[in-house]
């Protein structure tokens, strides 16, 4: 035990924590100004960027939307950790925190997949929300990341939109990272009203196919725009052929329209080849193929040998 004590004193001696003002739990509130995360910031190669959290009765569920690289996991990390920090009586890495007392901190983050379970991943996720559900009280702090990843889009943004509205029910505070942006588009949960406040990471955008993404790491209010999954794509090194591809299968979603197949190129067995042509009519042409003549035969062997 003084060891551990030793040592969280060293850290906030050392990387500038400060105390926090405990409150009771009957508040309700979380604020922390300039939050840092206390692991993260000691491996970042520049300037660790730290945010706000202000939870309270009125914004008690929070949903942080963006793109894959801009932060959302580390920040719902980030607020779980300062607030189990503050409990065990340790300096926090931030410029000033009041954190109302909590009684449990629930969790439901992507886990390590292992053959000792016998169920997906997606059922781990529903057996995880299940006893979050169950055990969640208007003292608790629930931290989801990226909830319904592994079903289809319509039952995952139906079961997590059902979640966070029980849990604002509940009164609890919640931290959810998504990228499940429909469920604003669509109505189904409306910023600011019944406890749901929806803020986004930023990023810099690019404005020319040169130009690269720059994620910000700061939260704003607001649903972004989009989760720039081809901008993700285009850092992680596919080719431009397979993001030009990729544009044109969303941009046909988006309005409506049929997808196009790809060019006669890509596909050198395409039937719409000449040779793949010539091949089906001589195939077609020949009433039985047992009676067919050597010529026939060769003719036929030199265009399949042509694909």
């Amino acid at each position: 035990d003084l060891d551990c004590i030793i040592s969280l004193a060293v850290c906030a001696a050392d990387l500038n924590y400060v105390k926090p003002e405990m409150l009771p739990a009957e508040e309700g509130v979380i604020y922390i100004e300039n939050g840092r995360h206390p692991l993260q910031e000691l491996i970042v190669d520049d300037e660790f960027i730290p945010n706000d959290t202000s939870m309270d009765d009125g914004d008690r569920v929070i949903v942080v939307t963006g793109p894959n690289f801009s932060g959302k996991s580390c920040y719902a990390g980030q607020v779980g950790l300062l607030v189990y920090l503050a409990h065990v009586g340790s300096f926090l890495p931030c410029d000033c925190a009041r954190i109302s007392f909590r009684d449990q901190i629930l969790v439901n983050f992507g886990d390590i997949e292992t053959c000792s379970v016998p169920q997906s991943t997606f059922q781990r996720d529903l057996t995880q929300m299940a006893s979050i559900l169950r055990k969640s009280t208007e003292h608790s702090l629930i931290l989801i990341d990226e909830f319904g990843k592994g079903t289809a889009p319509a039952s995952g943004i139906a079961v997590i939109t059902s979640a966070l509205q029980r849990l604002a029910e509940i009164k609890c505070k919640v931290v959810c990272t998504t990228h499940f942006l429909e469920m604003f588009s669509l109505c189904l949960l409306e910023d600011c009203k019944n406890g749901i406040k929806a803020v986004q990471m930023s990023i810099h955008a690019p404005e020319s196919n040169d130009d690269e993404a720059v994620p910000l790491f700061k939260l704003k209010d607001g649903v972004a725009s989009s989760s720039a999954g081809l901008i993700c794509a285009k850092m992680a090194g596919l080719s431009d052929k397979i993001l030009g591809r990729a544009n044109e299968i969303i941009i046909a979603l988006k309005e409506g329209k049929q997808i196009r197949p790809l060019a006669e190129s890509l596909n050198a067995n395409s039937p719409f080849q000449q040779n793949v042509k010539s091949a089906i009519r001589l195939f077609l042409a020949i009433d039985s193929w047992i009676d067919a003549t050597d010529e026939d035969m060769d003719l036929l062997e030199d265009l399949i040998d042509q694909m």
